[in-house]
């Protein structure tokens, strides 16, 4: 696990106290999935074509995807929620944190509805694929092809996710 990152997360979460206290706990724990899975990630994409091709190491990828699937998850439904209370609390988080909020809620709805309903989201209707298809990006990891020109890594949420958690902390 990658130490450091997870204490970035734990650091991170605090400020979300003041929005719901069990967001901490929430925001710590996919901190650390987050924390496990780059180190995954970071194992499986070091290891040469025909070490990945094992058996074991098949399982292994299979486990990350499904974890990095949950994570996703999880992690839209902590962002959809702070984005309903920035709504119904229009002062919660001041208009700038606001706006990051709702920005990175589409963000993840691009990827969550294809992989939950398998269905493109709505405001990608035209341009995405129904499914998420699963890929390995060399620097980023698990990722999703959404359409035939993008595509949207865990990893790249997470790194959005805790550095809009750094600043909702650091304002409070």
């Amino acid at each position: 696990m990658d130490e450091q990152r997870y204490i970035c997360w734990i650091n991170a979460s605090r400020g979300l106290e003041r929005i719901e206290p069990f967001m901490v706990l929430i925001a710590q724990g996919l901190g650390k999935l987050d924390s496990q899975l780059i180190e995954e990630d970071r194992i499986y994409c070091g290891l040469s074509a025909e070490s990945r091709n094992t058996e074991a190491n098949a399982i292994k990828i299979t486990d990350s995807l499904i974890l990095s699937y949950l994570w996703v998850l999880g992690g839209y439904e902590l962002i959809r929620t702070i984005s309903q209370r920035c709504r119904n609390e229009a002062p919660l988080l001041g208009e700038a944190l606001a706006q990051r909020v709702t920005e990175l809620k589409h963000d993840f709805e691009r990827l969550r509805i294809p992989l939950a309903k398998m269905e493109p989201a709505s405001r990608h209707r035209e341009t995405d694929f129904p499914i998420a298809y699963p890929e390995i990006h060399r620097e980023m990891g698990i990722s999703w092809r959404v359409s035939g020109d993008m595509h949207i890594s865990r990893q790249e949420l997470a790194n959005r996710l805790l550095a809009l958690f750094e600043d909702i902390h650091n304002t409070g």
